[in-house]
């Protein structure tokens, strides 16, 4: 049951909410289409769900589920990440990493660096591969590439193949 302290809560965070989107919107130098913010909103909503889901980690996160001992473990992740082993995304000013693509053992899952390189093929950005493996596809009947990375890491990337080399 939803208590007037509940709604008044909720009132307040839907104007800070306006508010915080108005002053954004206001400090855009060009005219922003309505498309544009809903986008944008699009994708911090897939990115709420992956950290909930999967975990958002930072690089010293990373680093350390590699297995870095250093001081400076996101050191490790940032190597992983420039070898083309780990995917990033950036949210506002970090770099995070989605944790599903870590193996029960902390090292990150073959089947990353071979999407990276086939994405790198089809001009696929590290953000655009995370969106595609998160995303529903009707290559599977509307389910998410992620669920398959560990059970049938070799159809994820036969289905990558044919959905990212379409040409129209």
């Amino acid at each position: 049951m939803t208590t007037v302290d509940d709604l008044i809560r909720s009132d307040r965070t839907i104007r800070a909410s306006a508010s915080a989107l108005g002053f954004a919107l206001a400090s855009v130098e060009t005219y922003a289409e309505p498309a544009l913010a809903r986008a944008v909103q699009a994708e911090q909503n897939l990115y709420d769900r992956i950290a909930e889901e999967f975990g958002l980690l930072t690089p010293g996160e990373a680093g350390q589920r590699l297995g870095s001992r250093s001081r400076a473990p996101r050191n490790l992740a940032a190597q992983a990440r420039k070898a083309g082993r780990l995917l990033a995304i950036k949210r506002g000013s970090h770099v995070l990493y989605p944790g599903f693509q870590f193996g029960e053992d902390g090292q990150p899952l073959p089947v990353i660096a071979a999407l990276v390189e086939l994405g790198s093929r089809h001009e696929r950005s590290e953000t655009g591969i995370v969106q595609w493996l998160c995303g529903p596809t009707t290559y599977l009947d509307g389910r998410r590439p992620v669920d398959l990375i560990r059970s049938a890491p070799g159809d994820v990337l036969t289905i990558a193949e044919r959905a990212w080399g379409v040409e129209w």
